[in-house]
C-alpha cells in the first residue's frame, strides 16, 4: 500500500492575532505562528496527499531543499497536525471510522500500521447480566462499537411498561423472550459480531461461576440486573478465578451510580463500598415488605446517559486510549441538576 499524508480531519483551523490554531476541543489546540510557512503547508497538503509531490511543492513555494521539506513535514507529524494514511483504503466508508478518529484524538498515533484499537475491541467478550434499561443501551453501544462477542443473560419477557426505556424492544416483542428479542435486534445493528442469548436466572455465586465457566473466557462482566443484589459480591469473589473485570451500573430514583470497574488487579467491591444487603435483610418484616415492592423511576434518557458512560469507560479500558475513570471509583450523577461527583 502507498502512503499519503494529510491534515487530521477532526481539526478546525483558525487564524487570529498572528497565530494559526488547529483546534480539537474548546480546551485543546495546536498553535503555530501564522505566515507563509503555515499557509503554504496547509495549501499544499489540501491540493495533494502524495508525499513526494508535497515535498516537491514545498521546495518550490518556500524555496527550501528537499531535506528541509522532509524535516518540516516531520515536525508537523510530530505535532500531531499531519498523519499518514493508506491511499488505497477508503477509511471514511469503514464502519468504525468515526470511533477510530475519536481514539486517535484521545491517544494520537503517528503510524497507522500499528493502530490496533479496533482489533482489541473485536477480540473482547462482554457478558451482560440483565437486559433492562441499562443493559439495553450498553448492549447497543458495544454492538455498534464492534465488540467481538456479546453474551446477554436474562430470564424475563418484554412487557409494555419496558418500552419507555428499553428501546431495543418493539411493541411486537411484547410477551417474547428478552434475550431472544435483544439478540435479533442487535444482530440487525451489526451482523459482524458474535451474539449469544442465555435465558436463565442467576440465583447464587455457584450458578454465576458455572455460567461464566461454560461461556468463557469472559473479559468484562456487566452487572445491570436489578436482582439479586448479591451479584456484585459474587462477581468480586469470582473475578480472580475466571480473570474478568466487572462493572456495576444502576440508579436510585434520579441519582445514577456508574461503576466501579473492578477486577483481579483491584480492591474488591466490599473493600471500597458499604454493602447494604445485611442491613436490609435485618429490617422488620413490614419494612421488608415495602422494600420488596420497590419500583425504580426511570426513562430512556436517564438510562442512556448512565449506560453509555459505563460503556465508554469499558471501551477506554479495552483499548488503552485512556485510564478508565471508574477504576475503583463510582461516579455519582445527579440527573436532576447534572452535578457529577465520585463517591
Amino acid at each position: 500500500m502507498s502512503k499519503g499524508i494529510r491534515i487530521k480531519s477532526y481539526y478546525h483551523i483558525l487564524e487570529k492575532d498572528g497565530v494559526v490554531s488547529f483546534i480539537k476541543t474548546l480546551d485543546e489546540s495546536i498553535r503555530i505562528p501564522s505566515g507563509k510557512m503555515a499557509d503554504t503547508i496547509i495549501d499544499v497538503v489540501q491540493k495533494t496527499t502524495d508525499y513526494n509531490l508535497v515535498c516537491m511543492n514545498l521546495c518550490h513555494e518556500l524555496n527550501i531543499t528537499n531535506h528541509e521539506s522532509e524535516l518540516l513535514i516531520g515536525k508537523f507529524l510530530e505535532l500531531g497536525i499531519l498523519e499518514w494514511f493508506e491511499i488505497n483504503i477508503q477509511h471514511e466508508s469503514d464502519r468504525y471510522h468515526r470511533q477510530q478518529l475519536l481514539f486517535d484524538s484521545i491517544a494520537p498515533n503517528t503510524d497507522p500500521s500499528v493502530n490496533n484499537y479496533q482489533k482489541k475491541i473485536s477480540d473482547t467478550h462482554v457478558m451482560i447480566l440483565g437486559i433492562g434499561g441499562i443493559g439495553n443501551y450498553m448492549a447497543m453501544a458495544f454492538a455498534a462499537a464492534g465488540v467481538g462477542k456479546i453474551t446477554i443473560v436474562d430470564f424475563d419477557v418484554v412487557e409494555l411498561s419496558n418500552l419507555n426505556r428499553q428501546i431495543l424492544f418493539k411493541e411486537s416483542d411484547i410477551g417474547k423472550s428478552k434475550v431472544k428479542s435483544a439478540v435479533e435486534h442487535l444482530g440487525s445493528l451489526n451482523n459482524t459480531i458474535q451474539l449469544k442469548g442465555i435465558e436463565t436466572k442467576v440465583s447464587s455465586q455457584s450458578e454465576l461461576g458455572k455460567l461464566i465457566e461454560a461461556n468463557g473466557p469472559v473479559n468484562y462482566l456487566v452487572l445491570s440486573a436489578d436482582h439479586p443484589p448479591h451479584l456484585v459480591l459474587w462477581a468480586s469473589a469470582l473475578c480472580t478465578k475466571h480473570q474478568f473485570q466487572y462493572v456495576k451500573c444502576g440508579y436510585m430514583v434520579y441519582q445514577g451510580l456508574v461503576g466501579p470497574l473492578l477486577g483481579p488487579q483491584t480492591k474488591s467491591y466490599e473493600e471500597l463500598f458499604e454493602w447494604w444487603k445485611p442491613m436490609i435483610e435485618a429490617q422488620p418484616q413490614h419494612f421488608k415488605a415495602h422494600n420488596d415492592s420497590y419500583i425504580a423511576p426511570s426513562m430512556a434518557a436517564t438510562n442512556a446517559i448512565l449506560a453509555n458512560i459505563a460503556a465508554l469507560e469499558i471501551i477506554k479500558d479495552i483499548t488503552g486510549i485512556a485510564s478508565s475513570a471508574l477504576k475503583e471509583k463510582r461516579l455519582l450523577v445527579d440527573l436532576k441538576t447534572m452535578e457529577i461527583s465520585f463517591g
